[in-house]
């Protein structure tokens, strides 16, 4: 689903949990628009970062501000993703002004699949690109990436990924609360799961995480422990 879906469903009680929010920074106008309605079950993962990311053969593009007077080189295109989202409106408003790249650069919008379909074409070619991503991306694994430093601090720090849940979720629930609250995954863990699941296609998802789990029993026993 989308961001916005996820969080409307949540606050309405249609939805139990998401264990996909980015906060503070990337999700910040969602969660500000909903937070009286949710429950904020702690960060699972971290750090993460939001970034823009570039082939490593494109050369002498490092940073953010290593962008200006290139846009020729990009076709005077950023790739992102989803409108609306926390990162795209951070990337829009923030991030571009912060390097004096706004008028140089047009953010297309568009959807994930969408853009990490153009940074496939584009890497099968070797052509330069610059694309809307963020880490942990099982992205980083199948491409040589550079991602580009941000010594502005524009994308803001310390994003954490969350579990949130319903309002009532806490009271329905308390004992899988608790075991929520104790979940944690390092990113060896994370990026073995999301290449276990690429790996087994679309469909096939619960038959991955069997296996991962068989491979990673300490993941469900850390969690489970109280």
């Amino acid at each position: 689903m989308d961001v916005g879906p996820v969080y409307t469903g949540l606050a309405s009680g249609d939805l139990d949990l998401n264990f996909d929010a980015w906060l503070p920074h990337a999700q910040k106008n969602y969660w500000d628009k909903s937070k009286d309605d949710l429950s904020d079950l702690g960060s699972w993962y971290e750090p993460t970062s939001l970034e823009i990311a570039v082939p490593s053969y494109v050369k002498d593009v490092k940073s953010m501000a290593d962008l200006k007077g290139k846009a020729d080189l990009f076709g005077g295109r950023i790739i992102g993703i989803e409108p609306g989202t926390g990162q795209m409106n951070l990337l829009k408003k923030s991030v571009l002004p912060a390097y004096g790249l706004q008028d140089e650069y047009e953010v297309v919008d568009g959807s994930t699949p969408a853009m990490l379909a153009e940074l496939k074409r584009a890497y099968a070619q070797k052509k330069p690109i610059a694309v809307t991503l963020w880490s942990p991306h099982w992205a980083y694994a199948e491409y040589d990436l550079t991602k580009l430093a941000d010594p502005e601090k524009a994308w803001g720090e310390n994003n954490k990924i969350h579990t949130i849940a319903s309002k009532k979720f806490p009271e329905q629930y308390p004992r899988l609360t608790e075991w929520i609250k104790n979940f944690s995954m390092s990113e060896e863990e994370l990026a073995t799961l999301e290449a276990e699941i690429k790996n087994r296609g679309q469909g096939n998802e619960e038959e991955a995480v069997a296996a991962w789990l068989e491979e990673h029993p300490e993941v469900a026993e850390r969690m489970t422990a109280s």
